[in-house]
């Protein structure tokens, strides 16, 4: 296939040209005036590399946990749902009651977002966090770890955990020794506490600055731990609600070789994309509000997840903090194909996948295309938000 805009973002930056994909696989990029026969011609719509959320609990009223009916048929809407907002490739972030079902996803060609691996955030959880009610947490169970690593069946690539928690070295050690990478999450950890967790193994920081401990003149915190480690990889939720923008602006300073070292994610629920009101979110869950700007409350105030895919992250780092596309787009995409081992995905380049999104100056996603598939056409399907999930979740 061949496909041609004037604005393709390639590592190097901007070109105008044409992508020829044959296989799956990139095998040219050329310029705008070969005589070659053009599938589909996008104009000045932008190319960009497909993104990779790896913090995702659900989209368009599909969640990928807290099932309450039939999980295979909830995750395949997830997966298209994810392909409409611009994902190629995802972790779904579920529980142990979606890992047989992802882990089966994963093996097979979706019509949608490709299954890349799991993530279980939590759920030895602990920091209870601005406006937030301690509901406790569970103790860390090895023989339950086990159980979610067999469950997965090799395709669990990472669980977040509270450090401060008991036998959380123990839990993070295993892992490790498994191949999962386990992330520094909901914890209240300061500074000091959080450099020694990270010697125990922690390569990761979950949906960095939210839900640790911040930064404070006399004390780093939590969050200054994280940002001051070069050997980890930084979450974040770039959709200017969780972290403000002058925030963003300062992390990114901080961090050493910052576009090499962020993870773009959504950290989105199945109430990405509903309309403004009062909403039931799954089971053990708290009713919440969606607000005309966006956020997903508590009635206590509390951020509950994100309603906005990766995308709006990027438009956010790219028209409002003056980051550079070719490095927002290496952060949503390149960087997570990197830390979680699939070199081939995240980057347009020849004999690269041809995953890629086409999105317009609004940055809605026009199409998306996994492996050469097409798995989303918006003139053709529209919006894929499920109805059935208003009729069922809507309160008000």
């Amino acid at each position: 296939m061949y496909i041609r805009s004037t604005r393709i973002t390639l590592p190097q930056g901007c070109i105008s040209g044409i992508l020829h994909w044959e296989a799956g696989k990139i095998v040219e990029i050329l310029d705008d005036h070969q005589p070659v026969p053009i599938d589909l011609d996008v104009g000045d719509y932008r190319i960009l590399p497909g993104i990779i959320d790896t913090h995702n609990h659900g989209t368009l009223g599909y969640g990928a946990m807290g099932f309450e009916g039939d999980v295979e048929k909830e995750l395949r809407g997830y997966l298209k749902g994810l392909a409409s907002q611009g994902v190629t490739g995802v972790l779904p972030t579920t529980d142990i009651q979606g890992f047989e079902t992802a882990a089966k996803l994963a093996d097979e060609v979706v019509d949608g977002a490709k299954v890349l691996g799991i993530h279980s955030e939590g759920p030895y959880l602990n920091r209870v966090g601005e406006k937030g009610i301690d509901t406790g947490h569970p103790d860390i169970c090895l023989d339950d770890l086990k159980q979610m690593v067999k469950k997965a069946q090799g395709k669990l690539k990472l669980v977040a955990l509270a450090p401060e928690l008991p036998d959380a070295r123990q839990a993070i050690e295993y892992l490790t020794s498994v191949n999962v990478r386990t992330a520094f999450a909901h914890s209240n950890m300061m500074f000091e506490e959080a450099n020694e967790a990270f010697r125990w193994g922690i390569t990761v920081s979950t949906h960095t600055a939210n839900v640790m401990s911040g930064i404070h003149h006399r004390n780093m915190g939590g969050l200054g731990a994280c940002l001051l480690n070069d050997d980890l990889v930084n979450e974040v939720i770039c959709d200017g609600k969780h972290i403000c923008n002058a925030m963003l602006e300062l992390m990114f300073r901080m961090k050493r070789d910052p576009y090499n070292h962020f993870l773009l994610v959504s950290d989105c629920s199945n109430l990405s994309g509903a309309p403004v009101g009062k909403y039931r979110m799954m089971e053990g869950f708290p009713e919440v509000n969606i607000t005309a700007d966006g956020y997903c409350l508590s009635d206590t105030g509390r951020l509950c997840g994100s309603t906005m895919p990766v995308l709006k992250g990027i438009q956010n780092l790219v028209e409002n903090v003056g980051i550079a596309m070719k490095y927002a787009t290496r952060m949503a995409s390149r960087n997570p194909a990197i830390v979680y081992g699939y070199p081939n995905k995240g980057v347009l380049e020849v004999g690269k996948d041809a995953d890629l999104i086409v999105i317009d100056d609004q940055y809605r996603c026009l199409f998306t295309f996994v492996e050469g598939r097409c798995v989303y056409d918006r003139q053709r399907e529209g919006d894929v938000f499920n109805q059935e999930f208003l009729l069922t979740h809507r309160i008000v």
